[in-house]
């Protein structure tokens, strides 16, 4: 039976709207200032879904794979492009062969994860040494998340315990930033978002990760693990 996948994904949606324009656009800036597109030739965009960021790796002449649980999204991303290949698959389980991708990017996928170490070791894994992952996270101890657990809702892992994670899987943080401090969800139109963002970046509040609502990190993989102590 012939699937219609002419439905837009949430995120898709998402994406259009005037905060998800801006999420997208920071974490954009975030990953091509972090990273030399030119030295990347293989990329695993992990919960790709519809392929936000599976395009903008292959828009760089880069061998891509899109990793997602989600068949449906998968299969939108293969309607757009024929540069991404795409495996449906779970973070925690990825059916590839050791140290094979120049760079990671897994950006916002954490928060449907609660096995935070298994999903961080599988990119360990599968990265080659000294290459780069990408990744974005809502930070569970900032006051945004504590204000989301009125309405029943919360960031999965804070800063401490992602960062902990990642330097005893192996990674070394080079680099942070925190953002989503407007108080909108994903996909809201409010006209406020242009000024609050330019109000975010006034105040520098990206400086202050371990605070903010959502952290986007650039970090190494190591040759061994590195100490807990942050």
């Amino acid at each position: 039976m012939e699937i219609n996948l002419s439905e837009e994904t949430h995120w898709e949606k998402a994406a259009k709207t005037r905060m998800g324009k801006y999420l997208t656009r920071t974490e954009t800036d975030f990953i091509f200032k972090s990273i030399n597109p030119s030295q990347i030739h293989t990329v695993m965009d992990v919960g790709a879904e519809a392929g936000r960021f599976s395009l903008l790796a292959a828009n760089n002449n880069a061998t891509v794979i899109g990793i997602d649980v989600n068949s449906y999204g998968l299969k939108r991303l293969k309607l757009k492009t024929k540069h991404v290949d795409i495996i449906q698959a779970d973070a925690r389980k990825i059916p590839l062969k050791d140290e094979i991708f120049d760079a990671i990017i897994m950006i916002e996928v954490l928060d449907y994860i609660a096995e935070l170490d298994e999903a961080l070791t599988e990119c360990y894994r599968t990265l080659k040494s000294n290459a780069p992952l990408l990744l974005s996270f809502g930070n569970k101890s900032s006051l945004k998340s504590k204000l989301r657990e009125f309405r029943g809702k919360s960031y999965r892992h804070s800063y401490k315990r992602v960062m902990q994670c990642l330097s005893k899987t192996g990674f070394a943080v080079t680099r942070k930033m925190g953002y989503s401090w407007l108080p909108f969800g994903r996909t809201s139109e409010s006209r406020l978002v242009p000024f609050l963002a330019r109000i975010e970046k006034l105040f520098a509040l990206k400086r202050i990760p371990s605070l903010s609502p959502w952290v986007i990190v650039h970090a190494v993989k190591s040759n061994k693990p590195l100490a807990d102590d942050l």
